[in-house]
């Protein structure tokens, strides 16, 4: 918008600053100065000034003088207190809108016995720095108003209205079709009609009755002004009309705008004028509290050699030029905004960008505070970090999905709005969506696509409390896993080979993980794992081996879903709760290790190969025998599983290496067939 330097200077006294100084002072206070210009014919310098979205406040002359004066601290020249009507009128009109949903002000007027002159140089020029072609006196003086204040100012002619005594009425809830808008709608909307003398004016905020427009001709006019509640029109209809509402307007000069259009038009058309009628409606002020230190602690240390602080004095000072009548008590300033900042002075943050900008930013160290302790990075996040570089040194690729799928029951959390059906619900699982990658990536000719993610699953508990957690899940199986000469064809991968990927997982992670099968299982599990997808009897679940907590579960994929697959290999499925899993790490501390004598004597090594029914756990073998022989058994160790068929039996066998060791002695004969007949006893009860 363009501005007038002579105009600004009949509202503040501006002759001892040069307009590049200015320009350069309201840069910095966060306007954008297009550009200066100086007009040879009007011996006047125009600013172009790029009004933003929050500031329409200064999109007019007194505005941005309001605001120069708040910059530089000088006082306005004078200032036109704004007064009511006479009691009558304003109790008149309080009864008619103290109930409108859009009336905020209102005032209106007549003018009688008006004649036709020309309008001065003055009012010519200021309407051509704003594009705008000079027609007659009247509309040159509302275009005037609208530049210099902001404010919608309507002109009627009275003649054609009626003659009757004054008579304004608010008729509500008025159906419009809102057609050929800047939206295609066509919907029925509410607002409110303003009538005068039976005779309906205007379409709050949506036109003025073009019926009652004043002419060129007319003697009589009826002024008329009117400031809409924003919310009223949004929630209404959005023309050009109404835009000029959704400006926000200074309702507290409103009236002092209004008396000067009544001014210049008696003062330019030798008018009559009669009594006015004007209203307005009351809004509660907005409080806002802000803390001495937290201005301290956004905006900074000054940019001196002491690096002092604002002042509370000074703090109060710019409050007080700001308007904002500042109470400071108990470190604590209390402030109350204008209203005319209601749009833009909403919370603590806006109120310290105001203390900069009036004080300037430039006074303020920039520079960034020395950083004294080092950023702390969670055990969680460090073991995902971990997590997923082993991962990948296995060969898995990493895979994201979506937070959202459209498989339900009763753990999953629906959503109210979903955007799809397809995402119409929270995840509780992340195999459901690695199962559609694989089948994707199987249907695309990449059968051997192997990967996990890390992500978060949602459920309930209770069916009432909600639950996030981060989980690591994963789906293993190819075809070309391993070949055991270059001779022969590759094999595809198989259970313990899925389960040793695993392992290698936990053992660099340092985690202290048991596997135990669903069928021997004796702890609890956690229910919002999805078991339905596993083969329950080549599964095991993952327990916290010191506390017994269920971290997850290991096995093969369910007969069903891998036929969706339409695979030829079988497929291996993981999911753990990373936070279950990090508590089973512990990491060493070499200060607590115990010092223990280590044997001279020399090891006795037995390899011994265990039948086991279908029902038996090798655990619990090797717990057996650690037990008996505690002192002389030094460590037992699997190496070697197989099957073997015996009369068409098909036995499983489990091949452990034990060592016998004693620390004071060499084992004698005796001793090692003791020892060998009590293992001997032991695996006889198991077979």
């Amino acid at each position: 918008m363009k501005f007038s330097w002579k105009s600004l200077n009949d509202l503040i006294n501006l002759k001892y600053i040069q307009i590049n100084s200015l320009a350069s002072k309201l840069t910095l206070a966060g306007f954008e100065v297009e550009e200066t210009i100086y007009m040879d014919y009007m011996n006047d310098y125009i600013i172009d000034i790029d009004i933003i979205a929050n500031r329409q406040d200064i999109g007019c002359i007194f505005g941005l003088a309001k605001e120069i004066s708040i910059i530089l601290n000088i006082p306005l020249k004078s200032q036109v207190l704004q007064k009511d009507s006479t009691n009558y009128n304003q109790q008149h009109l309080h009864d008619t809108f103290h109930s409108s949903k859009s009336v905020l002000n209102i005032a209106i007027q007549q003018i009688k016995d008006i004649q036709s002159f020309q309008s001065p140089i003055w009012l010519k020029n200021s309407l051509i720095i704003n594009n705008i072609e000079p027609s007659n006196t009247i509309l040159d003086i509302i275009h005037y108003i609208y530049i210099k204040w902001g404010q919608d100012i309507h002109v009627l002619d009275s003649q054609s209205i009626t003659h009757k005594p004054f008579d304004i009425r608010l008729i509500k809830l008025i159906q419009l079709n809102r057609e050929n808008l800047s939206k295609n709608i066509n919907k029925k909307l509410h607002t409110e009609l303003i009538q005068y003398k039976q005779c309906t004016l205007s379409t709050n905020g949506y036109n003025i009755n073009n019926q009652y427009a004043h002419k060129s001709s007319s003697s009589s006019i009826i002024i008329f002004s009117t400031i809409l509640d924003p919310i009223y029109i949004k929630n209404n209809i959005i023309n050009k009309k109404s835009v000029k509402h959704l400006r926000y307007s200074n309702r507290n000069h409103f009236i002092t705008a209004y008396r000067e259009a009544i001014q210049l038009i008696t003062q330019f058309t030798n008018g009559n004028i009669e009594k006015e009628y004007s209203y307005h409606r009351k809004k509660p002020e907005q409080i806002i509290n802000i803390h001495k230190n937290l201005i301290y602690n956004i905006l900074g240390p000054l940019n001196n050699q002491h690096k002092t602080y604002l002042t509370i004095n000074n703090i109060f000072n710019i409050f007080t030029q700001l308007q904002l009548q500042p109470e400071y008590k108990n470190h604590v300033f209390t402030l109350t905004i204008p209203q005319y900042r209601n749009e833009d002075m909403q919370r603590p943050i806006d109120i310290i960008e105001e203390i900069g900008r009036i004080y300037g930013f430039n006074k303020f160290t920039d520079n960034l505070p020395v950083a004294i302790k080092q950023g702390h990075i969670a055990n969680n996040t460090k073991n995902i970090y971990k997590i997923r570089k082993i991962f990948r040194d296995i060969g898995l690729h990493e895979i994201k999905n979506y937070s959202l799928q459209k498989y339900n029951n009763k753990e999953n959390i629906n959503l109210y709005n979903p955007l799809t059906k397809d995402q119409s619900n929270l995840r509780a699982s992340l195999l459901h969506n690695l199962i559609q990658t694989k089948k994707y990536n199987i249907k695309h000719r990449n059968k051997n696509i192997e990967g996990f993610e890390i992500g978060n699953v949602f459920y309930k508990k209770d069916q009432i409390f909600f639950h996030e957690t981060t989980n690591i899940g994963g789906i293993l199986g190819n075809t070309s896993f391993a070949r055991q000469s270059w001779s022969n064809s590759a094999n595809e991968l198989t259970w313990f080979q899925a389960k040793g990927n695993i392992e290698e997982l936990f053992n660099r992670l340092k985690a202290n993980v048991e596997w135990v099968s669903f069928i021997q299982n004796n702890y609890g599990i956690n229910t919002h794992y999805d078991l339905n997808i596993y083969d329950q009897r080549r599964s095991a679940l993952l327990y916290n081996i010191f506390t017994k907590e269920h971290i997850g579960i290991f096995g093969e994929l369910q007969k069903k879903f891998h036929d969706e697959l339409n695979s030829n290999h079988t497929t291996y499925i993981f999911e753990m709760n990373i936070n279950a899993l990090s508590k089973t790490i512990r990491i060493n501390n070499y200060l607590e290790y115990i010092i223990k004598p280590y044997s001279c004597y020399p090891s006795i090594t037995r390899d011994i190969s265990v039948r086991l029914k279908s029902n038996s756990n090798i655990a619990d073998i090797i717990d057996s025998i650690s037990k008996q022989n505690s002192k002389l058994i030094e460590s037992i160790v699997i190496f070697d599983e197989y099957e073997k068929i015996i009369r068409k039996r098909k036995d499983k066998y489990i091949s452990i290496r034990i060592t016998y060791r004693a620390q004071n002695r060499t084992l004698n004969d005796t001793d090692i067939t003791d020892i060998d007949n009590q293992i001997n006893n032991i695996i006889n009860s198991y077979a």
